[in-house]
């Protein structure tokens, strides 16, 4: 009984540690993809992405060092930029560079590896790379195809409170509270269902189990990605995790570790499948495992 019930206190603590960790955040990407909706003409939008694919997708993974939001924001902010118009492979590359690149991910990763550079070069570089190819990726596989699901944060242009679209006698600031309330109440929903699965695996899987298998090198790098993508940890606090495991796993399964989460875990997914529809995002989960995988491989 005692045994049962010091579990249940594990599983509250870090299910509350994940939720309130994530939680401003998630306000934060609501209130982005209101102000997106609200403010951002789409003629404007196209006029400063670049035409060149691949520039575009370069200057959307750099734009996280000056506009920093977690892992947890990115999906609505995401959604709203492909509802803009903007291409395919600059929303997928910004959902996935922005949380590594964060400038305070970066500082907690500096300080989490005693000063490492290397680590932190490593991090960045890879993680921009990886995100701008599977960007790349992703935009060639879906062609001109809708990769939106019809059901999530905005099913319809216009919004459900009695006016069509966006009329000039209502304030622009009660039309972002409006759309980000509804932004909420639907991402709140998925995302506290990712959480209460991240908390059941970080529960049910000891860390120490983990360690026994750092020796093997393919193998440990697929135990920390799939430790990462379970765990669901934010990824300005996810380097100190990692730095724990440096005595056990080689550097290439704990950058593993470092690039994938902060793209991709369980309470993100579940939001994704939320938002986008399933074809789109087993290919995204497909190309950014396959590529980490290679990533920390060249490491070693």
């Amino acid at each position: 009984m005692n045994n049962i019930i010091g579990i249940v206190q594990y599983f509250s603590l870090i299910f509350a540690s994940i939720f309130l960790e994530a939680l401003p955040f998630i306000i934060i990407g609501a209130l982005v993809s209101a102000f997106i909706q609200t403010f951002l003409d789409e003629q404007l939008i196209k006029k400063i992405i670049p035409k060149n694919k691949i520039l575009g997708g370069i200057i959307a993974a750099l734009v996280g060092m000056i506009f920093p939001v977690c892992e947890c924001a990115t999906v609505p902010i995401g959604r709203g930029l492909i509802k803009k118009g903007v291409p395919l492979n600059v929303a997928v590359t910004y959902m996935l560079a922005t949380p590594i690149i964060n400038p305070v991910v970066l500082m907690s990763t500096y300080y989490a590896f005693n000063g490492s550079i290397k680590v932190l070069l490593y991090r960045a570089g890879f993680g921009l790379i990886i995100a701008i190819t599977v960007g790349y990726i992703i935009d060639i596989l879906n062609g001109d195809s809708n990769v939106l699901s019809e059901r999530g944060f905005f099913v319809e242009d216009k919004c459900n409170c009695g006016c069509s679209g966006y009329q000039s006698n209502k304030s622009k600031l009660l039309t972002i509270l409006n759309h980000s309330s509804k932004e909420l109440y639907d991402i709140g929903k998925y995302f506290i269902i990712g959480a209460a699965l991240a908390a059941l695996c970080q529960v049910l899987i000891p860390r120490d189990k983990l360690t026994m298998v750092g020796q093997n090198i393919p193998i440990s790098i697929i135990v920390m990605m799939l430790f990462a993508f379970l765990s669901s940890l934010c990824s300005e606090a996810d380097a100190f995790v990692a730095s724990t495991f440096l005595g056990s796993f080689s550097l290439g399964a704990v950058m593993s570790f470092l690039i994938l989460g902060p793209m991709i875990d369980l309470k993100n997914t579940v939001m994704l499948f939320s938002t986008f529809k399933k074809g789109f995002v087993f290919k995204l989960l497909f190309c950014i495992f396959s590529l980490c995988f290679i990533a920390a491989c060249l490491i070693y």
